[in-house]
């Protein structure tokens, strides 16, 4: 049975606690059937040994006082960091740009164009974000409204 990595669900559990009122109709997780075409090639299908989905889709419409691109932000520069958690995050893609660890010289920055994801900001997981289920250290969920 398909099941959302945990890092998955305790991120998306923060966006919905901290922007209750945002839209949700980008949102998603387990793959549809263009993603199911993709096989392995999409972090939206379930892992055929584990069953995790690797990714996740937020809604860009955070809201009147929610800024998907200072949450994108926030969750690349959280990957970028040393911190407790971070390795969790494979990549982010957002209004047609990725940013992963990817290429060295580029590494955590957005970069590119050509990846579409205007309705949505796509994080994909690694193999870590499974079982790490901790919270989300970024400032965005800690700012009061």
């Amino acid at each position: 049975m398909a099941k959302l990595v945990k890092g998955g669900v305790t991120l998306r559990d923060q966006v919905n606690k901290r922007f209750p009122k945002r839209k949700k109709d980008s949102d998603g997780w387990i793959g549809d059937a263009q993603h199911a075409a993709r096989g392995d090639q999409s972090d939206h299908n379930p892992d055929p040994k584990t069953g995790y989905v690797h990714a996740i889709d937020i809604d860009k419409d955070l809201g009147a006082k929610g800024d998907a691109k200072k949450l994108a932000d926030q969750i690349v520069d959280y990957a970028a960091s040393k911190k407790k958690g971070a390795k969790r995050v494979k990549y982010v893609v957002f209004q047609d740009q990725i940013a992963s660890a990817t290429y060295p010289e580029t590494k955590w920055q957005w970069r590119g164009s050509g990846y579409g994801h205007w309705d949505h900001i796509h994080v994909s997981f690694t193999a870590a974000a499974e079982e790490d289920g901790s919270d989300w250290p970024l400032p965005i969920f800690t700012v009061a409204t």
